[in-house]
């Protein structure tokens, strides 16, 4: 929205004015607009009297997230001012974990009964749309007498289906459904496998108990990409407007910290071939070069393993294919840069041999890199390990070392 875009444009205090100058729709609405960080900063700092004015006219999903953020005091003073059917409904919510299927639904759900005709059902969800003021919904869902959900039935089928028709006769009995217990991930991967717009939600029962939206699911897809994109850079959790800066700090330490001990160790290990450097500088010449290209193309390979893994698209019993795919793809680009350095090479220091090792050494690194950039990952998942946490600062470090571990052991034996 718009109105919340702008809002990053005031400082804090302005924001609280502005918000008690609102219709309370509206200010709702900016609210839950709002990212994570701007959305606790206003949570924390205005008064539980304006907030109980605010969350009643907010959806019951964005309501819960809304008292999800505040601390639990806090939290639980400001449901005791509620009326009593949102905060049950509310305190339903919070009971699912924030990232299920549970957490991301909306309670009020078009549901009809399968034995209605089709005018029938039609006055039936008006008077409920108009009870609970539901702004918009894609489809009728159709459940039995005990609530279980056995089809659904598009809007525009709806419409154009004759006034005495049973639901039962129009209805899709091949309804998608997920269980309020599944991961969001999971979701967002069912929803664009499926082309859905909304998704129900049933509890072990397969009784209907909500509904997922289409932008929930965008925010979904949205924070997993977030996600993803932390985790390989090593800055996991952090926000684009990050309030804290001790937060960030210790979200970044810890990564850059791995690769301080990779660079240290590496160090140390050329001061231990320090004569052989003196004797041989035009060695140094390379040094970037060797790492860039190591890093490069084990962060590639590293990159579209996990954007693989995350999406399905690769599968760890394929495992054996992907490798071996990784690694005849890097050894033919590796082999085509190490016949364009040993001609360069030689050019540049008219030394042949040198040039022989910095080729052969940008071959092994790249070959290494990648094949490690897929290993890894992969067998990161199959232990039940997030495969993200192999890439970025540790991988990088990872292919530093071994590069020049390889660049010094062949030039060794090319010049000692």
């Amino acid at each position: 929205m718009d109105m919340a875009a702008a809002f990053f444009e005031f400082p804090l205090e302005e924001q609280l004015g502005l918000m008690g100058m609102m219709p309370k729709d509206r200010a709702a609405a900016v609210l839950c607009e709002l990212d994570h960080p701007a959305a606790q900063a206003l949570l924390l700092e205005l008064d539980l009297s304006e907030l109980a004015r605010l969350i009643p006219s907010m959806e019951p999903d964005d309501a819960a997230d809304m008292v999800g953020m505040m601390e639990k005091g806090r939290a639980d003073e400001l449901l005791a001012r509620l009326p009593r059917l949102a905060r049950d409904t509310i305190n339903y919510l919070l009971s699912y974990d924030e990232e299920s299927a549970g957490g991301l639904m909306d309670p009020d759900v078009v549901r009809v009964g399968e034995h209605l005709t089709v005018k029938a059902a039609i006055e039936e969800v008006r008077r409920y749309v108009e009870r609970v003021r539901l702004d918009e919904f894609f489809s009728f869902y159709v459940v039995t007498s005990d609530g279980t959900l056995v089809g659904t039935v598009p809007n525009w089928k709806m419409l154009l289906a004759k006034p005495q028709q049973k639901i039962s006769e129009i209805m899709d009995p091949a309804v998608v459904a997920v269980e309020a217990s599944l991961d969001q991930e999971v979701i967002s991967r069912l929803v664009r496998d499926h082309d859905l717009v909304s998704v129900p939600v049933v509890d072990e029962q397969h009784h209907l108990i909500g509904r997922i939206t289409h932008d929930d699911i965008v925010d979904v897809i949205d924070e997993e990409h977030e996600e993803d994109l932390g985790r390989l850079t090593g800055t996991m959790g952090e926000e684009v407007r990050e309030h804290s800066l001790w937060h960030t700090i210790r979200l970044r330490f810890p990564w850059l910290f791995v690769a301080l001990v990779g660079e240290f160790l590496l160090a140390l290990f050329m001061k231990n071939t320090e004569n052989f450097l003196l004797a041989t500088p035009q060695l140094a010449f390379f040094f970037p070069l060797i790492m860039a290209m190591g890093g490069t193309s084990g962060i590639q390979s590293s990159s579209l393993v996990i954007r693989g893994l995350a999406t399905g698209e690769i599968a760890l019993t394929h495992w054996r294919r992907r490798v071996m795919r990784e690694f005849v793809v890097a050894l033919a680009i590796g082999l085509l840069f190490a016949i364009l350095l040993i001609a360069a090479g030689s050019g540049m220091t008219g030394d042949p041999m040198l040039a022989i090792a910095v080729g052969l050494a940008t071959m092994a690194g790249i070959l290494l890199a990648a094949t490690g950039g897929t290993a890894i990952p992969i067998a990161l998942s199959s232990l039940g390990f997030d495969p993200a946490l192999a890439t970025g600062p540790f991988i990088t470090t990872l292919n530093d070392i071994v590069g020049i571990l390889v660049y010094l052991g062949i030039a060794y034996l090319l010049m000692g």
